[in-house]
């Protein structure tokens, strides 16, 4: 989700390992994979550039993991060329001449250029299934001579999810920054009896009993007005560079249905909205935009409540609430039962660089970044912030 202060690093991916294996540390060499196990020694690891006539099975590759997320679709490609103007880097990976994996990233920054993968999301990455540990470790040499090919000096990973044997190689080093929450969803009843806190529950309460109702919408119908207005205020709150309107605009473009936000009314007004988008049986909120004079209904609790529920009945198994950074985040999200999983980085250069030593990001907790982040919401004019939001966001991707 959006998270306050001038800052734009989240983004990431996983493996075709088990949750288990991710959260006790990287897994073994060797990992059997079904009946076989795979020789690096005679297989061929490679990257191909997909065609536009792969867009559909690139996006089923995605549907189909199970740390699949929305950055790495293809309509998230469009997104960003369309809205920012990126040079995007998408690769197909390949074993011996078959479909093993995709790598979604963008060309940025001057002077110290790299590839990104991906802005303005907390997942990106490396999407594989069939690799073994040592061959994930060959991968980070081999999209080291893709950064190089592209006239980018490194790779910045952001989440690296199932790249965790890759920091074994001597061109990636991994940053643990905090943590990422997700949620296994279940039927309401047990939802709300087993794994809610009672603050969320009085929350939830509160918002019924003053008649807030959520409509579930989808495709252009999520962004409509009053989404833009009420995502402008919220951004300039937290002191944060909005998206321009056209950025939503293609996001419904290249998403349609996988779109979906909980619209919250009350008096016939809308208050607040949770948006999110669909990959395969998961469900990540992305942003939160609601008017502060409601907050008092708590219109956002519910908000959450109810995608939580509408996401089950269609069959979707995990909401992921994406990134943890402050204590209010870590907060919010514990009292929802989430579950908590390292989050970190993954920069893949020339072996002994400087730059695979540290993250590039801003501290959002700097005094700095705090002037910073009050001067924008209280000195910027709101229509002046949809405008400067746009190259300031860029720039920070660097």
């Amino acid at each position: 989700m959006e998270i306050p202060v001038l800052l734009w690093h989240f983004y990431l991916p996983r493996a075709n390992l088990p949750r288990e294996a991710l959260i006790n540390g990287s897994p073994a060499v060797g990992i059997e994979l079904g009946t076989r196990e795979i020789n690096l020694a005679t297989s061929r690891l490679e990257l191909s550039s997909p065609l536009a006539a792969d867009a559909a099975a690139w996006d089923d590759f995605v549907d189909q993991h199970p740390e699949g997320r929305f950055a790495q679709l293809w309509g998230f490609r469009e997104v960003l060329e369309r809205t920012y103007g990126y040079r995007t880097i998408y690769r197909k990976i390949l074993l011996d001449g078959r479909w093993a994996g995709i790598f979604p990233a963008v060309a940025a920054g001057r002077g110290s250029r790299r590839l990104i993968s991906q802005p303005f999301n907390e997942y990106g990455g490396p999407l594989t299934r069939d690799l073994s540990s040592a061959q994930l470790v060959e991968l980070a040499k081999i999209l080291f001579r893709l950064s190089e090919e592209e006239k980018c000096r490194s790779i910045e990973i952001r989440g690296g999810i199932g790249c965790e044997p890759m920091a074994e190689s001597e061109f990636c080093k991994r940053h643990h920054l905090h943590s990422y929450a997700v949620l296994q969803l279940c039927e309401k009843d047990r939802l709300w009896k087993d794994t809610l806190t009672n603050e969320p529950r009085k929350a939830i309460k509160r918002s019924q009993k003053a008649g807030l109702q959520v409509e579930v919408l989808r495709g252009e119908s999520a962004i409509a007005a009053p989404f833009y207005n009420l995502y402008l205020v919220s951004m300039k709150r937290l002191g944060v560079p909005p998206h321009p309107a056209d950025f939503f605009k293609h996001l419904a473009s290249g998403f349609g249905e996988r779109l979906v936000s909980a619209a919250v009314t009350h008096q016939n007004r809308r208050i607040a909205y949770l948006l999110g988008v669909v990959t395969g049986k998961r469900i990540q909120v992305y942003i939160t935009a609601s008017d502060p004079e409601a907050w008092s209904l708590r219109p956002n609790d519910l908000a959450h409540w109810e995608l939580m529920n509408w996401a089950f009945a269609i069959g979707i198994d995990v909401f992921d609430f994406g990134s943890a950074r402050y204590a209010g985040q870590i907060h919010f999200k514990q009292k929802w039962g989430a579950t908590f999983y390292e989050y970190s980085y993954y920069l893949i250069g020339p072996p002994n660089s400087e730059l695979t030593s540290r993250v590039h990001s801003v501290d959002s907790s700097s005094k700095l970044m705090a002037e910073t982040a009050n001067l924008w919401s209280r000195f910027v004019p709101l229509r002046m912030t949809a405008v400067l939001g746009r190259p300031i966001r860029r720039f920070l991707t660097k």
